[in-house]
């Protein structure tokens, strides 16, 4: 019998083992590939190995300070797992420019009696990862989609790229998808990325969701770069999602038997005078499958001539979509030395959009920090709190002093003197406490808000990023919560030394969770979503608006998008060196654009206009919910006295506006 007890109860140890739920992968970024103040995507599977119990609750993700070990950020996704259940979580994660840590831990929802009374038992299952050292801004990051058998990471991976190949120049750090499935949902999981690059992969709907087809499309107008291989992928591209978006037509597949002088310059296959140092058979043998492209309206030739286009490209919003007509993975391309000489002379060039270009210039950055102190200057006395305050407490201050002075000149003693200030004092006290706490019960929890937006409008798609820079007063300490649209992503623009950090949480209802708001000091916040919006909607209307083209400056003072007015010829011109332009503006807007001046986040608009021959819109308006019809705010306060400027920016051709 002892025996079988010993047995018995070593089966319920082993059996309790093999319960319960795992972490049964976790991927952060690509391949660990990630950049500091940069969305991250982290990749999360949990199974559950025969739980007794249906586990109903969270995932959390708590990004830790690695020294301090105190929380930095905080995200949140609802899961729910059945007994031999599985699941995989997306989440994005804001990388702090500190060392930091990722503390993933799932948290089981426990019910009280009352169905509507929820809460969160204590964590069940942790995970660490300590992420390594992140790319710097100046290096190339380039996300690969090609199937197994690709040499790019061969040629070109932890290389430099510039000319005198010094120690510490700029690199290329090469990551691959293992498939299309493992594209981001959301085109914030781009973030990190300056280049995207497929090759031999299905376009189809079929292989790539909406979801993924979208967020691919948004990164490039943010600024990306989309290089696509050609050759044998002709039977990938046609008929594909990104078909319609090439800057060329596909016309059809070729065979081509001598490497012309022009690509073999570029492959380092020419001496110095010019002459090919192939001989006549070398050259002969060189023999690849090639696509005969015939050039869009918006085809820019990188490479090659009217007759044969080799590399080409089109501007997509702030981004760019590049084309080869050969397969960079076959020979010669492929060939390390050629390879190598091939991509150094391409991302060097046109690897990078003016905008992701500027941004090696982030870490110096302070545009954040001032635009928090223009928030920060403005005393929140609209606040009737502030105001019962600094009416109230100057008058109640003149009345005490008054009547410690005249008791104190007709009593002379020292004693009656000592009583007169205490008691006094504590009549001060008593009645600062309680207009505090009066006021905290009989006003109204109002919020003030403060926002200041760039939004820029993409006609290409008819969509639209906005980033938004909010601040939060409240008439007293409270905490609050901001909903959400699931395509909006928020942070804390300052990092506070707080036990719990507000929790981020994206589920069928998405909203910034447990947000501390108080009177004197702002919470403020950077908000990034897309939306789809109308380009043509006449109530449109912005004030102190520019057209900038490549060789002059016209102010339109006000006017309404989708009319003619942009196209008015009779218009003064003026050179413009800074963006935006900072003439005509009030009080408020001419702060936000000193700010963005003085920080040169806006240069390479500049640039855009000069090198890609386009023209670019500028103004300013104070209504921004009457351009979109969709916009994050903070819905639970419709009453709050909301404040908001917005700079709205946009890619400007004839057809698209003014018909």
């Amino acid at each position: 019998m002892r025996t079988i007890g010993t047995l018995f109860f070593t089966f319920l140890v082993a059996s309790s083992a093999f319960c319960g739920v795992i972490f049964e992968d976790v991927t952060f970024g690509f391949d660990n590939g990630y950049r500091s103040e940069k969305w991250t995507p982290l990749h999360v599977t949990v199974r559950s190995r025969n739980e007794p119990t249906i586990f109903n609750g969270k995932l959390t993700v708590e990004v830790r300070n690695i020294y301090s070990d105190k929380p930095i950020y905080r995200y949140g996704t609802p899961l729910k797992l059945s007994k031999t259940d599985h699941k995989q979580k997306r989440l994005y994660i804001y990388c702090p420019k500190t060392t930091f840590q990722l503390y993933i831990q799932l948290e089981r929802s426990k019910t009280s009696d009352n169905d509507s009374d929820t809460s969160v038992a204590a964590p069940q299952v942790t995970h660490e990862i300590t992420p390594p050292t992140s790319i710097a801004d100046k290096d190339f990051l380039a996300l690969v989609l090609a199937p197994n058998g690709d040499k790019l990471k061969k040629i070109i991976h932890n290389k430099s790229l510039d000319d005198e190949n010094l120690d510490g120049g700029m690199q290329a750090h090469i990551k691959y998808l293992p498939n299309t499935r493992a594209m981001p949902l959301r085109w914030i999981g781009y973030d990190p990325i300056d280049v995207v690059i497929i090759r031999e992969v299905s376009l189809t709907e079929k292989r790539v969701l909406k979801s993924q087809q979208s967020a691919l499309l948004d990164w490039v107008q943010r600024g990306g770069t989309l290089i696509i291989s050609g050759g044998s992928n002709f039977q990938y591209l046609k008929g594909s999602f990104i078909e319609p978006l090439l800057p060329t037509k596909l016309i059809r597949e070729e065979t081509i038997n001598r490497l012309p002088p022009v690509l073999q310059q570029k492959l380092g296959l020419n001496n110095d005078n010019g002459t090919s140092n192939l001989n006549p058979p070398d050259d002969a043998n060189l023999v690849f499958k090639n696509i005969h492209f015939e050039p869009k309206k918006f085809c820019q030739t990188l490479l090659g001539s009217e007759e044969q286009i080799y590399i080409a490209k089109r501007d997509f919003g702030s981004g760019q979509i590049i084309c080869f007509s050969f397969d960079y993975n076959a020979s010669p391309f492929s060939d390390l030395k050629a390879g190598e000489t091939f991509w150094q002379w391409l991302l060097n060039t046109h690897g990078k959009s003016p905008k992701l270009f500027a941004e090696r210039y982030a870490p110096f950055r302070q545009h954040e920090q001032k635009i928090h102190k223009q928030f920060l200057a403005k005393m929140p006395t609209q606040l009737p709190i502030i105001k019962l305050l600094s009416i109230g407490l100057p008058l109640y201050l003149l009345g005490v002093g008054g009547f410690l002075l005249y008791t104190g000149k007709r009593r002379q003693s020292t004693q009656k003197r000592n009583r007169g200030y205490w008691v006094g004092g504590l009549i001060f006290v008593l009645v600062s406490v309680g207009v505090i706490g009066g006021a905290r019960v009989v006003l109204p929890q109002k919020v003030s808000i403060e926002k200041f937006s760039i939004l820029s409008i993409y006609p290409e798609r008819e969509n639209a990023h906005l980033q938004s820079y909010v601040s939060l007063r409240a008439a007293a300490c409270t905490q609050t919560v901001i909903p959400l649209t699931s395509d909006t992503f928020i942070r804390p623009l300052r990092i506070q030394s707080v036990a719990k950090p507000p929790e981020l949480f994206s589920g069928s209802i998405s909203e910034l969770k447990e947000i501390l708001v108080e009177p004197w000091h702002p919470s403020t916040f950077v908000m990034q979503s897309f939306f789809s919006m109308n380009v043509q909607k006449p109530e449109m209307q912005l004030q102190n608006a520019w057209r900038i083209t490549d060789d002059q400056a016209n102010y339109l003072g006000t006017i309404t998008l989708g009319s003619n007015d942009l196209w008015t010829s009779e218009l003064p011109s003026k050179t413009l060196t800074k963006m935006p332009p900072q003439e005509e503006l009030n009080e408020i807007r001419q702060a936000y654009a000193k700010i963005l001046q003085q920080e040169g986040l806006l240069q390479y608009l500049l640039k855009d206009v000069k090198t890609q021959n386009r023209t670019v819109l500028i103004g300013w308006t104070s209504q921004l919910e009457q351009l979109l019809d969709v916009i994050p705010q903070v819905a639970a306060y419709e009453s709050a006295n909301a404040k908001e400027e917005t700079l709205v920016i946009m890619y400007l051709d004839k057809k698209d506006i003014g018909r």
